[in-house]
């Protein structure tokens, strides 16, 4: 029986022809396609990318900054809350303690105090200031007139100001106009003014 025969090896090989126009033509565009993919990625892609990153990083770079500027944003409210209670506590502080001594301010809240609780101020005479080292005495002697209550109720009110005090040296007498104190009170129906007080009243400055 006869053998077939057998396929030559170049029969299936593939065969480029470089003298041919088509094959000339399919490798001028594969050397195309593929320089402009190297161009592309060369100097489009690679530059892109790099911009996309340091984009990136300036993002997080501002985010930080950001995030402390909030932070400066809160901790300046803060700082500003704080700043406007020191100066209202320095007021308060400049109210107790003023630089100068103010006596008419004085006077009006001795007025105020004896209207309040019923009593008289007969004498209000400012005495000498006495020098300490970080602040300043400022003295003031005063006499009263009233009953045990009203006199008791107006050293309560003492108490009460805005500014730190002191009282020395107080004596306390039965008036001498008691009699007719007693019978004006009878006659108008008030309380009469059988108690009289004397003291030595004190304030306090500070010093510059």
């Amino acid at each position: 029986m006869p053998t077939p025969p057998q396929p030559k090896e170049n029969a299936l090989a593939l065969r480029i022809d470089l003298r041919d126009k088509l094959t000339q033509w399919l490798v001028l565009c594969i050397v195309i396609v593929a320089g402009g993919g190297y161009v592309h990625y060369t100097y489009v892609y690679l530059p892109r990318q790099e911009a996309i990153n340091q984009l990136t990083a300036d993002e997080e770079k501002l985010s930080r900054e950001l995030t402390v500027v909030k932070t400066q944003v809160q901790r300046l409210t803060q700082i500003r809350q704080e700043l406007a209670n020191a100066e209202a506590e320095f007021a308060r502080l400049q109210e107790m303690f003023p630089d100068v001594e103010r006596i008419p301010t004085r006077l009006q809240d001795l007025l105020t105090v004896t209207r309040s609780s019923g009593t008289i101020t007969t004498k209000f005479v400012p005495q000498p200031t006495v020098q300490q080292q970080y602040f300043a005495e400022n003295n003031y002697k005063i006499s009263i007139s009233g009953s045990y209550h009203s006199i008791g109720e107006m050293f309560a009110e003492f108490a009460n100001f805005k500014y730190p005090t002191s009282i020395q040296k107080m004596s306390i007498a039965v008036s001498a106009n008691l009699k007719s104190e007693i019978d004006n009170a009878e006659k108008h129906g008030t309380i009469p003014n059988t108690v009289a007080a004397e003291f030595d009243f004190t304030t306090y400055t500070s010093r510059k």
